[in-house]
């Protein structure tokens, strides 16, 4: 069976990482046959001290960089696996048990060139051990385990892939500085090669991460802006990144409202979820349009 290596990048998520390392610790797959790299851009809580300390049976290694986003320490992390697959994951991302072993068996099985998108769950409540009343996976639609699925269900925080092809494929776009979108690109640069993308229900990790509505609304504004770096690549994907007639009157209308700039400036008051929803579409498109 052949060796993988698991890739996630890391920035000030110390007591995290301290949870996740130790679900890797528990894997059912034999030690010997996987590594995990962390590439850290330049933590300040202390998250080097406790690499250099942390010595666990499974190969690992931990690599410090200047802050290039997710896409550079993505790219650094799969140029120095020695793996002939690699599991793209994050360091808030907690591994079931037999994770990596069900990506590499899939792997292992396929007949062609192929990605694996595994099962994630988000969680509501922050618990550890993971408590399955907290739960809901992230992709809501229930494909069955294999399904084909679209481009851009290539999610990084659960997917595999051989590591030549994302080498060949050019690995993630550096452009992409702020949040989101650099994933989904590699998916569809992956998909018009023709590499198909299967959904892996077998592989599970647990998203150990709560974004408060606030928080999230400001997230938007970084992922209107990656956004637009994905439109001026593709301008053929105008309607998939919400470019249309009504999001541009709706984002024209909103910023002119004077009742809805008291919203604007106190989200997190907002209690009614379609206004929760129409300002969190308000701030995406801010980061787009602007």
């Amino acid at each position: 069976m052949c060796f993988i290596s698991v890739i996630m990048g890391s920035l000030n998520q110390k007591e995290i990482l301290a949870k996740v390392l130790a679900e890797y610790e528990k894997q059912s797959l034999n030690f010997s046959q996987f590594e995990v790299i962390v590439i850290d851009s330049s933590s300040t809580d202390g998250t080097v001290e406790f690499f250099k300390k942390y010595k666990p049976d499974f190969s690992f290694k931990f690599i410090t960089q200047a802050n290039q986003g997710k896409a550079a320490a993505r790219n650094r992390g799969v140029k120095e696996a020695r793996g002939k697959y690699i599991i793209i994951t994050d360091s808030d991302m907690i591994p079931d048990k037999s994770f990596i072993k069900e990506h590499l068996n899939a792997l292992n099985q396929a007949e062609f060139p192929c990605c694996f998108e595994g099962l994630t769950f988000n969680m509501s409540r922050l618990v550890y051990p993971v408590d399955n009343r907290y739960i809901s996976p992230y992709i809501r639609k229930n494909y069955k385990n294999n399904s084909k699925l679209g481009w851009y269900y290539f999610l990084s925080g659960n997917v595999s892939l051989p590591k030549d092809l994302f080498l060949d494929a050019g690995g993630f776009d550096e452009d992409f500085k702020n949040y989101g979108w650099e994933d989904i690109e590699l998916g569809y640069r992956l998909s018009k090669k023709g590499i198909p993308l299967h959904y892996l229900k077998t592989a599970v990790n647990y998203h150990y991460h709560i974004v408060s509505y606030k928080d999230a609304l400001i997230r938007n504004i970084d992922k209107g802006a990656s956004a637009k770096v994905f439109l001026e690549k593709y301008p053929e994907l105008k309607y998939f990144l919400g470019i249309n007639p009504l999001s541009k009157l709706l984002y024209k209308t909103a910023a002119g409202n004077k009742l809805a700039s008291r919203y604007l400036n106190n989200p997190g008051n907002i209690s009614n979820r379609f206004i929760r929803w129409l300002y969190s579409e308000y701030f995406y498109l801010k980061g787009l349009l602007d």
